[in-house]
C-alpha cells in the first residue's frame, strides 16, 4: 500500500513528528545534531540561545547543516525575567535538550527537577561526555578523550600509535543515540503522564560499540577461536586504497581468488584461510596492487565487497548520496546540504530548510 501511495504521486503524509515540540538549550554539536534529526522530521525546534549567539555560528557549514527548520530565541538564563520566560516555554512543550557540564543546568535554574515542576510529562536530555554519575562526570573533554576511553584508538598491535576515527563519532553517535532515547521516553510519557530524564553519556555509547569486538568477559575468549580473514581489511591499489570485506563468505573468496589470478587458494574455507592468513593476504596484495583503484571497483564492486576509500570531496560528489538525499546538490542557501541520514517512504523527511538567523536580544 505504501508503494502504490508513493508511485500514485500523492502528497506526502504529514510529517512523523509534527505534533513535538522541542527547546535546545545545547552549545555545541551533539545537542545540535540530535534535535536536527528531530526537526527533519517535522518537530518545531526552538533553539535557545545566549545573547551574541550561540558558538558554533563560528562555524557556518556546521550551524547550517545542524540547524535547519529552527526557529530561534536569545535568551540569558543569568537573568531572571529571561528564566522565567524559558519556563513557562517548558510548560508548553514535549522535550529539552541541553549540552551542558554535569551540574551547570541545575546552578542555571534548567536541570531537570526545576523544569519537570512545570511540565510533569517533560521528557529532558542531557548529553555530555561521561555521563551524570560515575567517577568521570566532571571530568572535561572532546570527541577524542571519549573515544580514548572508550577504547576506540586502541590497536591490537601494541607498535602501532593510537589513532581516532577522522570524524566526530562520539558526538554524532551521542546525537543519534539522544534521539533514539528520547523519541523512547516520549512515548513512555504519552502512555502514562510522567517524564523522564534521558542522561547520554557520549563514552557510554562509544564503549558499547566497541565492547563486543573483543571479548566482553574473557571466558568467552578462551571458548572461542580467533578469526584472521586475509581478504578483510584496506589494500593498497595503483592509486590509491580500497577496502575488501571478505569476512565468512566462501563464494566470494573463490571468487576473488579467480579473479586475482590466485586459482591455487580457491576451495579454502574459512578456518582454513585463516591458519595460513599471513600467506594469503600477502599474495592477495601483491595482486592488488596491480588494479588502479576506480576500474577496480567498477569491475568488481557490485559483486564483491570492495570499495574505494574516498576522500572527503570524493564522497561529497558520489552520486549514490544524492541519489539518497543524504547529499543535497541544493540547500535553501543554493549551497550543498545534508540530508536526513534515514528513509521513510510513506512520511519521509523534510528537504534541508534554512538555519535561524542570529536573534536579537531581548526577543521575548
Amino acid at each position: 500500500m505504501a508503494d502504490e501511495t508513493a508511485r500514485a504521486g500523492e502528497a506526502p503524509a504529514e510529517p512523523l513528528l509534527a505534533d513535538l515540540r522541542v527547546i535546545d538549550l545545547s552549545m555545541w554539536q551533539p545537542g545540535h545534531y540530535t534535535t536536527q534529526l528531530l526537526a527533519d522530521l517535522g518537530a518545531d525546534v526552538l533553539k535557545v540561545e545566549p545573547p551574541g549567539g550561540d558558538r558554533m555560528r563560528k562555524l557556518p557549514d556546521r550551524f547550517v547543516n545542524f540547524n535547519g527548520r529552527k526557529r530561534t530565541v536569545a535568551l540569558d538564563l543569568k537573568s531572571g525575567a529571561d528564566l522565567v520566560r524559558l519556563k513557562e516555554l517548558v510548560r508548553d512543550c514535549d522535550i529539552v535538550v541541553e549540552g551542558y557540564r554535569p551540574g551547570v543546568a541545575d546552578r542555571l535554574g534548567v536541570g531537570f527537577e526545576a523544569l519537570r515542576r512545570e511540565n510533569p510529562a517533560l521528557v529532558y536530555c542531557s548529553i555530555s561526555g561521561f555521563g551524570q554519575s560515575g567517577p568521570l562526570a566532571s571530568a572535561p573533554g572532546h570527541d577524542w578523550n571519549y573515544q580514548a576511553y572508550a577504547g576506540a584508538m586502541a590497536s591490537d598491535d601494541e607498535t602501532v600509535a593510537p589513532a581516532p576515527a577522522y570524524l566526530l563519532v562520539a558526538d554524532h553517535g551521542g546525537g543519534m543515540a539522544a534521539a533514539f532515547g528520547i523519541l523512547a521516553a516520549v512515548h513512555g510519557a504519552r502512555r502514562t503522564g510522567v517524564g523522564e530524564h534521558v542522561d547520554v553519556s557520549m563514552t557510554d555509547l562509544v564503549a558499547s560499540w566497541v565492547a563486543p569486538m573483543d571479548a566482553v568477559d574473557p571466558r568467552r575468549a578462551a571458548t572461542g577461536r580467533h578469526i584472521d580473514p586475509p581478504a578483510h581489511g584496506a589494500f593498497a591499489v595503483a592509486d590509491g586504497y580500497v577496502v575488501v570485506g571478505i569476512f565468512s563468505e566462501d563464494r566470494m573468496w573463490d571468487e576473488l581468488c579467480a579473479e586475482l589470478g590466485l586459482d591455487q587458494y580457491i576451495g579454502l574455507d574459512l578456518h582454513q584461510r585463516t591458519e595460513i592468513a599471513p600467506t594469503l593476504r600477502a599474495a592477495v596484495a601483491a595482486k592488488l596492487v596491480g588494479y588502479e583503484r576506480d576500474a577496480l571497483v567498477a569491475r568488481l564492486g557490485l559483486r564483491l565487497p570492495i570499495s574505494p576509500v574516498l576522500s572527503r570531496a570524493e564522497m561529497l560528489d558520489h552520486p549514490h548520496f544524492h541519489a539518497r538525499g543524504t547529499l543535497v546538490a541544493q540547500g535553501p542557501d543554493g549551497m550543498r546540504a545534508v540530508g536526513h541520514p534515514v528513509r521513510f517512504l510513506v512520511h519521509p523527511a523534510l528537504e534541508p530548510g534554512a538555519a535561524p538567523a542570529l536573534p536579537d536580544y531581548p526577543s521575548c
